[in-house]
């Protein structure tokens, strides 16, 4: 009876706790954050790395043969309803909060030194599990739709 109150009590405060908090920014982190956005192209190059993904996702290998499951069209469709705006409030802001603010500003003037580009393409951007991890679960969500 006693084990089964403690477990009782136990489980209560288990199950009682909230899942920790997004990791956000401060303002300056913000706004480094932005200035950096701005300088890499990091939505022309994340729309790269989108497209890119969804060519690897355009058809799937069923019965002995590749069926095509995506256009080139609806890919772009895809790409061009992707709103960065929030993606990057939301994600990017996350990602690079535990970036220090001299190691932002280190980005930014890497970035401005090379005009936004670290090779020819302009298509290098870093990234992390929580940008790729919610930026691919985008896009297969959207690919659903037209399957």
């Amino acid at each position: 009876m006693l084990f089964t109150f403690f477990a009782l009590i136990i489980s209560l405060s288990v199950f009682s706790q909230n899942p920790p908090a997004v990791a956000m920014p401060n303002m300056e982190q913000a706004r480094l954050i932005d200035e950096f956005v701005k300088v890499s192209n990091y939505a022309e190059s994340l729309k790269e790395f989108g497209m890119n993904y969804m060519y690897s996702k355009m058809f799937k290998y069923e019965n002995g043969e590749h069926v095509r499951i995506l256009t080139k069209e609806q890919a772009e469709s895809i790409l061009s309803n992707f709103d960065f705006k929030a993606f990057k409030e939301y994600s990017i802001y996350n990602a690079f909060s535990s970036v220090s603010e001299d190691n932002l500003k280190t980005l930014i003037k890497l970035y401005k030194t090379l005009n936004g580009q670290l090779i020819k393409s302009g298509g290098l951007f870093i990234n992390n599990n929580v940008i790729i991890t919610n930026f691919t679960g985008y896009i297969n969500k959207e690919i659903e739709k037209y399957k």
